[in-house]
């Protein structure tokens, strides 16, 4: 009980700190093509040791023997790897061995780990290895106290018992499975085979059973599946359908540590191991194809044309020489494509095949061909077989049809026939040649052949131009010139004859805008070939004769026009714009002002004037003046000149009123209005009966009293009287009165 104390404590004092170990595993890692698997995963999260064993203590404590063991740190003379004492099944431990813990619980789940080594095989007892695949350690569990145990694990000898890997010690951990988790499952380690107690030896040290931790969480990470918290064995529900090889990851974590394991799947596609092949013979379909396959899922289907057509014999036969395209098709519709290729090796085939027709009438032709396939030596016949020679080239050859065979060793043949045709030199029969108008490179050929072999090729060429060649003998778009044409047949052989493209020139244009200062116009340097027309944009235009190269025309104004030129047969438009430019012209007034005005004289603008000068000096269109005298303005513009003059007078300026007027509307002095009243600026005039009322009153000295008072009403003959104040532009100032007399006669 002391010593169950003692480690409890140093158990609680290792573990301080929580680890996890998760195994993620499958039923098979290796599937067939387009099935799928379930994915199972085991974990714990170690936290407190439910069993440990270091076999330091000398008798071990919490054990089920069966047999003696031996408890040395020197047995065999390999050392643990701590260096302390071990436990060893040696010579005084009989077979079957076992270790047996008592009942543990470990319903939390959790691992179990120890140290183990093999004796080596071939030494001495007690150091004698197992070698036999059914001499290795066990290691089971009991939940039912004995009765019954299941394996968690076997280890069976490698390389006859010869494996460095089995023969030092190493450590293993097994997760505790879930139908092992109770509150009283036993752990036993077990060697149920050995040859005699002399033989098979081998130890443990430093066994573990540790309980897992129930705060971790497992989750599969590639569609993040989650076993929830506390919850450390199972399976995946969606299964996994892998379409190549993959690796599946589950993780263990509770936040602080984690843990991975992967498992790997690896997918199992049918495969074309071997494609026997026949090739046909003697030309002959009598290849076959035998496909060998493996992998995948049996009840295979077999093709050769691509899967257009699938059987389930894996031989194919009455093959012609192809290329086959080989398509195995297992049972869930996985496949693996390969490519064979059938070539009759002992077909016999004629290759190589030229001959050249006679030619130009002579007995010139030649034939040379080949064989391949099937059994040399060839021989060689162009007469079907009359006559064989060893050599396939014949010459000086007659026009006609000849039947060719090859023949192989063993009487396999191939044969065709073959034409030699006959030949005289091609003749041009006849040519047809148009000119090229208004040089637009129009002119046509067409020639006609005969004789000779079909079909002809027609070539022509120009001097430093390039061939131009066709097999209709119709050539277009050629410009004027001398051109040679060759006619050649299908044997080369030729003739050539010259033959001119003659040109009707397109007329000769140089039209430039121009300006003009009277009303006419030459044309000049203008060569039409083929008639003229001529016409204006205006009917201001007239010419002399519009259907002449070079015409006279004459406008009726000055003015822009569009002339246009057409020629009649090659569809040539060409304009130019003339201007006749108007005489400079303007016009100044005599103009009579009062002294003291200053005065603006402006000539008239005209769009044709060009420049202004006056007699003063000024080259502007207006002049400012304030004295009499007489003044003359130059206009001018490319035409020449013209020139206006102007007296302009300054008076004293002064206002004079009539005495009498008659408003009978007879159209003779019916007003009463100033005579004079040229340079006033400011104007207020009054008129008044003889009681001193008013009748009417102006501010403008333009007026016109017609003999009505403001009422409208005409007024009586009689005496009236006007009051008259002025200021003139020149700052004078006018003050009048006077009598007017009104006379109305009927």
């Amino acid at each position: 009980m002391k010593i169950f104390l003692l480690i409890i404590f140093c158990l609680t004092l290792t573990y301080s700190f929580t680890q996890c170990t998760v195994q993620g595993s499958v039923t098979q890692n290796e599937v067939p093509c387009n099935e799928c698997i379930t994915l199972t995963a085991n974990g714990f999260g170690e936290n407190v040791a439910a069993f440990v064993e270091s076999f330091n203590s000398g008798q071990p404590v919490g054990w089920q023997f069966t047999q003696n063991v031996t408890i040395s740190s020197t047995t065999c003379g390999i050392p643990s790897l701590d260096g302390s004492p071990f436990m060893w099944m040696g010579s005084s431990s009989p077979a079957p061995r076992t270790m047996a813990t008592l009942g543990l619980d470990v319903s939390a789940g959790g691992t179990v780990c120890f140290e183990m080594r093999y004796a080596i095989q071939q030494q001495n007892s007690p150091c004698e290895g197992p070698d036999l695949g059914d001499e290795g350690v066990t290691l089971q569990y009991s939940i039912n106290n004995g009765a019954s145990w299941v394996t968690m694990n076997y280890w069976p000898p490698l390389n006859g018992g010869f494996a460095s890997s089995m023969t030092v010690w190493d450590e293993y951990c097994e997760n505790i499975p879930i139908a092992a988790q109770t509150t009283s499952t036993m752990f036993r380690w077990t060697q149920l085979e050995a040859t005699s107690s002399s033989y098979d030896h081998w130890g443990l040290d430093n066994v573990e059973i540790t309980l897992a931790s129930p705060d971790y969480n497992m989750t599969w990470l590639h569609d993040n599946y989650s076993y929830g918290q506390g919850n450390y064995a199972g399976d995946n529900p969606a299964q996994v359908c892998p379409e190549g090889d993959t690796i599946f990851v589950v993780e263990m974590t509770d936040g602080i540590n984690t843990c991975f394991d992967t498992v790997e799947i690896t997918v199992d596609f049918p495969v074309i191991n071997n494609i026997n092949a026949t090739n046909p013979f003697c030309g002959g379909i009598n290849g076959e194809i035998e496909i060998s396959p493996s992998g995948g899922t049996t009840d295979y289907q077999y093709s050769i044309d691509n899967g257009a057509n699938f059987q389930s014999s894996s031989v194919f036969t009455g093959l012609d020489s192809l290329t086959y395209q080989v398509i195995l098709l297992d049972a869930n519709n996985c496949s693996d494509t390969s490519m064979i290729t059938l070539t009759g090796v002992d077909s016999l085939f004629i290759i190589d095949l030229l001959f050249e027709n006679s030619s130009c009438g002579t007995d010139n032709g030649s034939i040379a061909f080949n064989g391949v396939g099937g059994t040399p030596v060839y021989q060689f016949s162009i007469d079907n077989g009359t006559s064989y020679s060893t050599t396939a080239l014949y010459t000086d050859l007659a026009s006609g049809t000849y039947e060719l065979i090859l023949l192989d060793d063993v009487g396999c043949s191939d044969s065709t026939n073959l034409e030699i045709l006959p030949s005289t030199n091609p003749v041009i029969d006849s040519l047809f040649a148009s000119e090229d108008f208004c040089s637009l490179s129009n002119g046509t050929l067409t020639a006609f052949a005969s004789l000779g072999v079909s079909p002809y090729i027609y070539s022509i060429v120009q001097i430093s131009d390039t061939i131009i060649s066709n097999t209709n003998g119709s050539f277009e778009n050629l410009s004027s010139g001398s051109y040679q044409l060759f006619l050649s047949d299908s044997l080369n052989c030729f003739t050539t004859t010259d033959f001119i493209i003659d040109e009707t020139p397109a007329p000769l244009i140089e039209l430039i805008d121009t300006a003009l200062c009277n009303l006419s116009y030459q044309v000049t340097d203008v060569e039409s070939f083929t008639g003229s027309i001529w016409s204006a944009s205006s009917p201001n235009i007239s010419f002399d004769d519009n259907t002449t190269s070079n015409p006279s025309f004459t406008a009726s104004e000055s003015g822009q026009y569009v002339i246009t030129y057409e020629d009649t047969l090659c569809s040539t438009e060409e304009s130019f714009q003339i201007t006749f430019i108007p005489n400079p012209n303007t016009e100044i007034r005599d103009t009579i002002l009062c002294i003291g005005e200053f005065y603006e004289l402006e000539a008239s603008i005209e769009p044709q004037n060009i420049s202004y000068e006056w007699n003063t000096g000024s080259t502007s269109t207006s002049v400012n003046m304030s004295e009499t005298g007489l003044f003359t303005v130059t206009v001018s513009n490319s035409c020449g000149e013209f020139s206006d003059s102007a007296t302009i007078v300054f008076f004293d300026c002064d206002l004079e009123p009539p005495n009498v007027f008659t408003p009978n509307d007879d159209g003779i002095n019916d007003n009463f209005k100033l005579i004079q009243f040229q340079g006033i600026k400011t104007f207020q005039c009054y008129i008044y009966n003889r009681w001193g009322n008013l009748m009417a009153d102006y501010d403008k000295p333009d007026f016109q009293w017609d003999g009505n008072n403001k009422k409208g009403d005409k007024s009586e003959d009689g005496v009236y009287f006007y009051v008259i104040q002025a200021v003139t532009n020149g700052g004078k100032e006018i003050n009048k009165h006077g009598k007017i007399h009104l006379i109305r006669t009927d």
